[in-house]
C-alpha cells in the first residue's frame, strides 16, 4: 500500500470507529451495549491501520516509534 492509501485507510478506520463509538455511547448518560462488539471491532481495525502507517513511516525514515512520537509534540 502506498503512503496516501495508508493515510486514507487510517482516516476511514477512524471515521468508522467514531460512528460505532457514537452508537455505543450516544450521550454522556447512556451506553448502548448492543453496539459494543461493533465498536471493539472498529477500534481494532483503526489500531491496525495506524500501526501500518506508523510502521511505514518508521521504516521509510529510519525512526523509532519513540522518535516519531516526539516529532508530534511541540
Amino acid at each position: 500500500m502506498d503512503p496516501k492509501q495508508l493515510v486514507a485507510s487510517v482516516r476511514e478506520a477512524a471515521r468508522r470507529h467514531n460512528t460505532t463509538w457514537e452508537a455505543l455511547v450516544p450521550d454522556r448518560f447512556q451506553v448502548n451495549f448492543s453496539h459494543e462488539e461493533a465498536e471493539e471491532l472498529a477500534y481494532a481495525e483503526m489500531a491496525a491501520a495506524k500501526s501500518a502507517l506508523r510502521d511505514h513511516i518508521c521504516e521509510t525514515y529510519g525512526l523509532s516509534v519513540r522518535e516519531l512520537a516526539s516529532l508530534a509534540a511541540p
